[in-house]
């Protein structure tokens, strides 16, 4: 575009020398219409641009010298067409350009029409073929040396621009346009009903100006936006130094896309083209109820060295949504996303902006940290500290028709397992897309917060995303008096969507978080695990379906409450013993302490299975095997029950013969079921471990009077008690 700059330029100097310099002669004694082949060939030469006059020239000389051309054409060679002029018209006061100033009235520009395009293979037809180093701009830089005065000529007699007076008593351009269109992305932009109007113009003097436009973007031949602008402020030009200054600068943007959207901005701005700065001072934009203000200093235009501040005061998230279109966010709290905003400090590059401070403010938290965007590769660098914060705000607000649902599911907990195609939904709720362009590295940090009534500390998150491998490094937390440290990578370079997690917990508190989440506690203990997993998939079907890996669990010094399997076993023993069928068990106590519980588990295609359970309650030991199918939600574990020596003989007494058997105890059944409904003793097992124990009983009362009767008789044939017993326990052992 500098070169189109310069172009543009380049023509309007061309245009000033040959009013200037040419004018007042050729007034006089030529109709300049005779000569439209020498102009348009002086522009091919000079300019390296082919120019076609199709209208009439004319020109007034005396007070004034004016020019009015129509119907103007131009383009570089064998490049499609660049400009279309209807009219400019201008007239310049002939004593005050002898005294080297320039005092003219009204110049005006009418159907200025510039056609910017790229061509697939990356063509523009802003720039000549020809050309390489030159420009027209250029070309007549050349010009002008070649006829400058030499070195013996008085410099004083030739004015210095910078020292040029200018009086313009305005300037209007009128119904221009600019369209831009780029075959290789196959998007265009049009300007259209492009009009400026100025006051009075002169050095050092501040003129007003107003400029109104309207703009859209197309993609692919579909309109994608449309705007209207109206900008208007003051102007102050100081040509000797090169600077230049906008004051009281504002401007009103309506956009039309699926919504309308009216931008108001304001500021002052000067730029130093000798000391290569620009600065916005103080400026303002309101979009609906979002207003940001702040400063901008570009100390290089060259380099695009920057500072400034963005400031944007508090405001709520849904009205600005609602003004861009888009759906309102629903909270569990309606008072939440209702104090927005944040405070930034920042520097950079081309290339880099970064802050130095941020301060970020949503509702009752605050975060604080840095931020970064690399312009070369949109890559995004974002470190914020949190105070606290209550997740459950921002969560969707309960309906009667959720509520109402709960309750029903609630109440087919015990009638009737749920699917696992109602269970689990395959409706995709990880979009792959995002993740595949999300170049991002985040670290945020909060001292406390709570989700679902669970309070937690010390929350550290970690990523870093780029080339569609997402890197969750730390899912850090402290929660009752546990410690939580997790990792996750998505891999979304290609489908199915791979996830790898691993977890560790230490010291984690079950029963104070159970208490916490649902109001009572089925289970307490220390919770230790350790596990990896990889699935694959975007919905939870998919991610439930395709689980590997395996884990480590221990719980220790805990209890199950709801059940008491010290006394439902002995119970049932007893009633087994007493009756011969099972009968329920009247216990008080409706808990199971425990010592330690824990094994080792393995995970494929959703099913854990475990072969190594180990209980170590009060009264008993447990081992178990089995699985827990997740993908069917059911669980099929065979428990075996280890009645320990003296432990049941204060509250259940059993047999001595029945300690250190191994009594089955089958758990079967849906994840809805109750413990005492999905856990119960195998009673058939029971009644045959009983009956052998019975038989076993029977055997030794009937062997020892057998052994009594024959030790009394072999004791007369053969005489003497040692003789007797050797022989009776060879035959009975």
């Amino acid at each position: 575009m500098g070169k189109l700059i310069k172009v543009i330029l380049g023509l309007v100097v061309v245009c000033v020398v040959l009013i200037v310099a040419g004018g007042a002669i050729l007034t006089a004694f030529f109709d300049p219409n005779d000569y439209k082949p020498e102009i348009e060939q002086a522009a091919l030469k000079q300019g390296g641009i082919e120019l076609n006059i199709g209208g009439e020239i004319s020109w007034s000389v005396f007070p004034r010298l004016g020019l009015t051309v129509n119907n103007i054409d131009a383009r570089f060679p064998d490049q499609d067409s660049l400009a279309h002029l209807d009219l400019a018209q201008i007239s310049v006061r002939i004593p005050e350009l002898l005294s080297g100033n320039v005092k003219m009235s009204s110049i005006i520009i009418e159907g200025l029409k510039l056609n910017l395009t790229k061509n697939k293979a990356g063509q523009i037809n802003w720039q000549t073929n020809a050309l390489t180093d030159t420009s027209a701009a250029a070309s007549l830089k050349e010009a002008i040396k070649e006829s400058a005065p030499t070195d013996n000529t008085a410099e004083s007699d030739t004015p210095s621009p910078s020292n040029v007076q200018i009086d313009i008593e305005s300037v209007q351009i009128i119904s221009g346009a600019v369209n831009y269109t780029d075959e290789q992305t196959q998007q265009n932009y049009q300007l259209t009903d492009i009009n400026l109007e100025t006051g009075r113009i002169t050095n050092n003097q501040l003129f007003p100006f107003s400029l109104n436009l309207n703009a859209k973007q197309h993609q692919n031949g579909k309109q994608l936006m449309e705007a209207a602008a109206q900008l208007e402020g003051q102007l102050l030009l100081d040509l000797a130094k090169q600077q230049y200054q906008l004051k009281g600068f504002s401007g009103e943007l309506n956009i039309q896309n699926d919504t309308s959207l009216q931008v108001l901005f304001k500021t002052d701005a000067s730029i130093d083209l000798i000391a290569r700065q620009l600065m916005l001072d103080n400026w303002q934009a309101d979009i609906a109820n979002l207003k940001l203000n702040g400063k901008l200093l570009i100390s290089n235009l060259d380099t695009l060295d920057m500072s400034g501040t963005v400031t944007a005061a508090p405001f709520a998230l849904n009205p600005l949504l609602a003004t861009l279109g888009q759906a309102a966010v629903e909270t569990a709290d309606p008072k939440a996303l209702k104090n927005i905003g944040f405070i930034s400090t920042f520097s950079g590059t081309a290339d880099l902006i970064k802050t130095s401070t941020l301060s970020i403010t949503l509702d009752d938290t605050v975060f604080d940290g840095s931020a970064s965007v690399n312009l070369k590769n949109s890559r995004i660098a974002l470190k914020l500290a949190g105070n606290s914060i209550n997740l459950d705000r921002y969560l969707p607000p309960e309906t009667k028709q959720s509520s109402a649902a709960a309750t029903s599911d609630t109440d087919s907990k015990t009638t009737t397992a749920t699917t696992s195609a109602e269970r689990y939904s395959k409706q995709e709720i990880i979009p792959i897309k995002p993740l595949q362009s999300l170049n991002l590295a985040a670290a945020v940090t909060l001292k406390t917060a709570s989700y679902q009534k669970i309070k937690m500390s010390n929350i550290d998150f970690s990523v870093d995303a780029n080339n569609g491998i997402v890197k969750v490094e730390r899912i850090n937390l402290d929660m009752y008096g546990g410690k939580v440290r997790n990792s996750v990578t998505l891999d979304a370079r290609k489908k199915p969507l791979k996830i790898t997690t691993n977890k560790a917990v230490s010291g984690l508190q079950i029963g104070k978080l159970l208490t916490d989440m649902t109001g009572e506690a089925s289970l307490t203990g220390t919770l230790s695990t350790q596990s990896t997993m990889v699935t694959y998939g975007q919905s939870v079907h998919s991610i439930v379906n395709n689980m590997n890996g395996s884990a480590n669990i221990t719980v220790t010094d805990g209890v199950v409450n709801g059940i008491n399997m010290a006394q439902e076993l002995c119970q049932t023993i007893n009633n087994l013993s007493a009756t011969g069928s099972a009968q329920p068990a009247q216990t008080v106590d409706q808990s199971t302490p425990f010592a330690k519980m824990g094994g080792n588990f393995t995970v494929k295609n959703g099913i854990v299975s475990n072969n190594d359970l180990s209980v170590q309650l009060d009264a008993m030991n447990i081992k178990g095997s089995g699985a827990v199918d997740l993908p069917k939600a059911t669980v099929d574990y065979q428990l075996a029950l280890i009645i320990q020596e003296n432990l049941f003989k204060k509250t259940c007494p059993v047999n001595n013969r029945l300690e250190g058997v191994e009594w089955p105890v089958r758990c079967k059944g849906s994840f809805d079921l109750e413990p005492t409904q999905l856990c119960k003793p195998d009673a058939r097992a029971i009644r045959d471990i009983l009956k052998n124990a019975i038989t076993s009983k029977v055997k030794e009362e009937l062997s020892k009077k057998v052994q009594e009767k024959l030790g009394d008789k072999l004791k007369e044939q053969l005489g003497g008690d040692d003789a007797v017993k050797g022989l009776l326990k060879g035959l009975f052992n």
